[in-house]
C-alpha cells in the first residue's frame, strides 16, 4: 500500500514537472533610447502559437528567430522552444508590456507582464576613439525623433529679392530604411525657396551620441515679402517600419527550415509597411528689409549681390550696315534671375536688336555667370567708338548701389563705294536673329544699263519651239505591289501581337490561374528537393522537407503564412478524414522524436504526398 501511495505521488510530481507553461523575459529593464532590448518568449513541454503581440505606443517589435532545446532530467524528457524579438523604443519614458497570450493544446496561457524604463541618449561623447570629432546636441524636439531637419542660414537679415544662401540637412537614424518623396520645400507664403536640383550629398554624424545618416542639398532663399517672418522647410519621405502584429501569427515549434530562420523578417516583404511622413525643419526667424529709395540709379533692374562687368564687340571694322556684335558678360554672386542686360549710355545714331541670355551656374549656390550677346548697327559713318554700357546692382554688403560702367571700344566704320557695283545693305532679321544681305538694284548711269531697242520696246526671251528632255514620272510607293504586301505583313504581325499581348493580360488578371501556376512551380522545386534528400537517405532532412512543402501549397491556398500553419491549422480547415492530415502528422511527429524510415518508406510517403498535393487547386 505503502508503495502505491509512493507511486502516485511521484506519478503527480511527474505529470505537474511536464505540465506546459509560457514566460517572457525582456534582457535589460532599463537602457537608453539609441539601444535595443531583447524580448524573449519560451514554451516548455509543449508545442504553441503566439497570438497577437499588444500594440504599446512608441514601441516597435521585429522578430529575429527561434531556438528549441531539449534534455533529459531524472529520466524524463523536457523541452523549451523560444522566439527571439528586438525591442526598439521611438522616444524615452517608461513602458509595460502586457501579458501576451500563447495557445498551447487548444488552452490558452498568457505571461507575465514586464515594465522597463527607456532613457535619452546620452550626449557629449566622441563619436571616434582617440580623439575623434565630437557629437553635436540634439534639441529638445528631436531627442527621441527618428528623423528631423535643420536649416542653416549664412544670416537673419536679408533685402527683398536678394539671394540668402542655406543649408538643408535631413537627419535619419542610422539603420532606418527610408526613401525621399520629394525636394525641400519652403512653408509660407513669405519666401521662395531655390536649390541646387542636384542630388544631396550622403554622409554619416553622431548627434547626442546618435549615428545618424544625413543628406545635405544647398539652396537659397529670396523674400518676396517684406517685414518680419518665420520660415521652415519640409520635405515628403516615406519610411519602411515593422507591419502591425495583427498581420502576422509566430509559430512555436516551427519548421528548422522556414520558420526558425532569424533571417525571415528581413526576406519578407510582408512583416514591414510603408509609412509616409512630413519632416518639417524648426521655424526661424528672419528680417526682411526694403531696398532704399535714396540713391536708385535710372537702369537699376532689381539686381542685388556683387558683381563684375566685360564688354567685348566683334567686329571693330565694319562698313555701312554692317552688324557688331556686342558680348556682356556679368559675373560674381547674387539674384541672376534679375540680371538684365547692361544698356548702351548713348543709344542715339545706333540701331539695337534684343539680346540674347545665357546663365552659367558656379560652384556655389548663387555663383555664376550670365552673358548677353546683343547686336547693334551704326546709322552713319561718323561713329569711331562703341558708347560704353553700364550696369547697376544693390550691394547688400555696403547697403549702397553700384554702377559699372565699360571702356568705350574704337570702331572704324568704312566709307560707302558705289561705283558700278550692286549697293549692298546688311539688316538684323529680328524675328529669325539672323543676318540678311539684301541687293538694291545698279543706280542709273552706272553703264549696266539695258538700252531700249530701236522700236522702243524693251528685248524679251525668245521662245523655244523644241521640247525638252523628257524625265519618267514618278509612281507613288503605295501603287506598288511589294509595297502593299510588306504592309499587309507588317499589319497582320501587329494584330498577333495586340491579341497575344491582350491574352497574356488575362491571363495575369486571373487569381486562379495566377495561383495554380505559382503552386505548381513551387511544388515541382519542392519535389526536386525532397527526391534529392530521400536519394542521400536523410530522414531529418526529407520529412522537414515534406513538411515545409505541405506548409507551403497550404499556405498560398490559405493566403496566410507558411511557418505559421501547425496541425491544428489543418484540423481546422480540412475534413476529419483527408490524408494530408496524416501525411502532416507523420513528418512533424517523427521529425520530432527522430525515427529513421527506410528507402521503401521514404518513396511511398514522396509518392502519396505528390498525389494529394496535385488534387490541392
Amino acid at each position: 500500500m505503502a508503495l502505491l501511495l509512493t507511486m502516485a505521488i511521484l506519478g503527480l510530481a511527474t505529470a505537474a514537472q511536464c505540465a506546459p507553461t509560457v514566460s517572457a523575459f525582456l534582457d535589460a529593464q532599463r537602457f537608453s533610447v539609441d539601444q535595443a532590448a531583447t524580448l524573449t518568449i519560451t514554451i516548455n513541454d509543449a508545442d504553441g502559437t503566439i497570438g497577437e503581440l499588444p500594440v504599446v505606443d512608441g514601441l516597435i517589435f521585429q522578430q529575429r528567430g527561434q531556438s528549441s532545446q531539449h534534455q533529459f532530467v531524472n529520466g524524463s524528457l523536457s523541452s523549451s522552444i523560444s522566439t527571439l524579438f528586438q525591442l526598439q523604443a521611438l522616444r524615452p519614458g517608461g513602458y509595460t508590456i502586457p501579458a501576451i497570450p500563447v495557445t498551447v493544446d487548444g488552452k490558452e496561457l498568457l505571461t507575465e507582464p514586464i515594465t522597463f524604463e527607456v532613457t535619452p541618449p546620452a550626449a557629449g561623447i566622441s563619436s571616434q576613439q582617440g580623439g575623434g570629432e565630437a557629437s553635436s546636441p540634439l534639441a529638445e524636439d528631436e531627442v527621441g525623433q527618428l528623423a528631423f531637419l535643420r536649416i542653416s542660414p549664412v544670416k537673419q537679415e536679408s533685402y527683398s529679392g536678394e539671394l540668402l544662401p542655406i543649408e538643408i540637412k535631413a537627419y535619419f537614424r542610422r539603420g532606418l530604411r527610408a526613401s525621399l518623396n520629394s525636394r525641400p520645400r519652403v512653408n509660407g507664403d513669405s519666401f521662395v525657396l531655390t536649390d541646387s536640383k542636384q542630388e544631396p550629398v550622403q554622409t554619416e554624424e553622431m548627434v547626442g551620441n546618435v549615428p545618424y545618416s544625413v543628406l545635405t542639398w544647398p539652396g537659397a532663399l529670396s523674400a518676396i515679402k517684406e517685414g518680419s517672418h518665420t520660415v521652415s522647410v519640409a520635405i515628403e519621405a516615406t519610411l519602411l517600419v515593422p507591419a502591425s502584429n495583427k498581420q502576422r501569427r509566430l509559430p512555436l515549434g516551427g519548421d528548422p527550415f522556414f520558420g526558425n530562420d532569424p533571417f525571415a523578417d528581413f526576406f519578407n516583404r510582408q512583416q514591414l509597411q510603408e509609412k509616409k511622413i512630413q519632416i518639417v525643419s524648426k521655424e526661424m526667424d528672419l528680417q526682411v528689409l526694403p531696398l532704399p529709395a535714396e540713391g536708385r540709379p535710372v537702369d537699376f533692374r532689381g539686381a542685388i549681390g556683387r558683381f563684375e562687368l566685360q564688354v567685348e564687340a566683334q567686329p571693330t571694322d565694319v562698313g555701312p550696315g554692317d552688324p557688331i556684335t556686342l558680348t556682356l558678360t556679368v559675373q560674381g554672386s547674387g539674384n541672376f534671375d534679375r540680371v538684365d542686360a547692361p544698356v548702351l549710355s548713348e543709344a542715339e545714331g545706333w540701331k539695337i536688336y534684343p539680346p540674347s541670355a545665357k546663365f552659367t551656374p558656379g560652384r556655389n549656390m548663387g555663383q555664376g555667370s550670365k552673358v548677353f550677346d546683343q547686336a547693334l548697327i551704326a546709322k552713319g559713318e561718323d561713329k569711331t567708338a562703341v558708347p560704353p554700357l553700364s550696369f547697376s546692382f544693390f550691394d547688400p554688403e555696403t547697403r549702397e548701389y553700384q554702377t559699372l560702367h565699360s571702356d568705350p571700344i574704337p570702331l572704324h566704320v568704312s566709307k560707302a563705294e558705289n561705283g558700278g557695283k550692286t549697293e549692298k545693305a546688311t539688316r538684323r532679321d529680328e524675328g529669325q536673329g539672323q543676318t540678311v544681305t539684301e541687293s538694291s538694284p545698279p543706280q542709273k548711269g552706272s553703264g549696266e544699263e539695258k538700252e531700249p531697242s530701236a522700236s522702243g520696246d524693251i528685248d524679251l526671251a525668245p521662245l523655244h519651239p523644241q521640247l525638252g528632255p523628257l524625265q519618267q514620272d514618278v509612281i507613288p510607293l503605295v501603287t506598288r505591289t511589294s509595297f502593299r504586301m510588306v504592309m499587309l505583313i507588317l499589319f497582320l504581325l501587329l494584330v498577333a501581337v495586340i491579341l497575344f499581348r491582350i491574352r497574356a493580360g488575362r491571363l495575369a488578371a486571373d487569381p486562379l490561374l495566377c495561383r495554380s501556376r505559382e503552386m505548381t512551380r513551387l511544388l515541382d522545386l519542392r519535389l526536386f528537393e525532397i527526391e534529392k534528400a530521400r536519394g542521400h537517405g536523410n530522414t531529418r532532412d526529407f520529412l522537414a522537407l515534406c513538411r515545409k512543402t505541405m506548409q507551403e501549397q497550404l499556405g498560398i491556398i490559405w493566403q496566410t503564412e507558411p511557418g505559421a500553419i501547425t496541425l491544428a491549422d489543418l484540423h481546422q480547415h480540412l475534413a476529419p478524414d483527408a490524408q494530408l492530415i496524416g501525411l502532416f502528422t507523420t513528418a512533424e511527429g517523427s521529425a520530432y522524436a527522430g525515427h529513421l524510415l527506410s528507402g521503401q518508406e521514404m518513396a511511398e510517403y514522396a509518392l502519396k504526398l505528390e498525389q494529394e498535393l496535385r488534387q490541392l487547386r
